[in-house]
């Protein structure tokens, strides 16, 4: 089978993006792809192997974007700021910013072993992005950490808890409590404290 056109095959995964946002994995259909994409299913079925392809390059390249946008907005950034940056990354602010995704993407993950395995690969790249900025506090003796990798999981682990109940029920409030307690253990786990607020 034919894998050409690239640039179609991309527009074929912005439409079932958009529909994923708006509905969910679950409640997206190939019928519903086609009419929102202007195509026929067959014509999806050209450039993916199946629904289960389809949805699995969608995620990756929904969470490649998120991880992309945030190393973009972290990079030359000094430890600290950079490590709220990240945090703050991880904490949804409202239900429409894409975060819902990643429990769609979880829950999908459950019963198909492939869309596991790069979820989880997705999970790797973000924490190797937290643990690049832990390695650079440790460098320039701003963290006191052991074990970069270990850290990096743990304090990825928090937060990506907390993202969850936002996910439930947004609100600025929540958001900064939230914030506060994450940056609370990472200051335990790294050995440092915050002068004056997480600005």
């Amino acid at each position: 089978m034919s894998r050409s056109s690239p640039e179609r095959k991309g527009q074929i995964i912005a439409a079932a993006l958009e529909l994923f946002r708006q509905k969910g994995f679950a409640d997206v259909s190939t019928r519903d792809l086609a009419e929102h994409a202007g195509l026929s299913r067959s014509h999806i079925y050209h450039y993916f192997g199946d629904w289960n392809e389809l949805r699995r390059e969608a995620f990756v390249q929904f969470a490649d974007e998120q991880l992309e946008e945030a190393g973009a907005h972290l990079a030359d950034k000094p430890p600290v700021e950079a490590l709220l940056g990240f945090i703050r990354d991880c904490l949804p602010a409202s239900k429409d910013d894409g975060w819902g995704l990643w429990l769609d993407a979880w829950d999908e993950a459950m019963h198909d072993a492939e869309l596991a395995q790069a979820y989880l690969s997705e999970i790797s790249r973000w924490q190797g992005l937290l643990r690049g900025i832990i390695e650079q506090g440790v460098e320039a003796k701003v963290f006191r950490c052991a074990s970069p990798q270990r850290a990096a999981r743990q304090i990825f682990a928090l937060a990506m808890g907390y993202a969850d109940d936002l996910l439930l029920q947004p609100s600025v409030e929540a958001g900064e409590a939230a914030l506060e307690e994450v940056v609370e253990v990472a200051e335990m786990a790294l050995g440092f404290r915050l002068n004056a607020g997480h600005q």
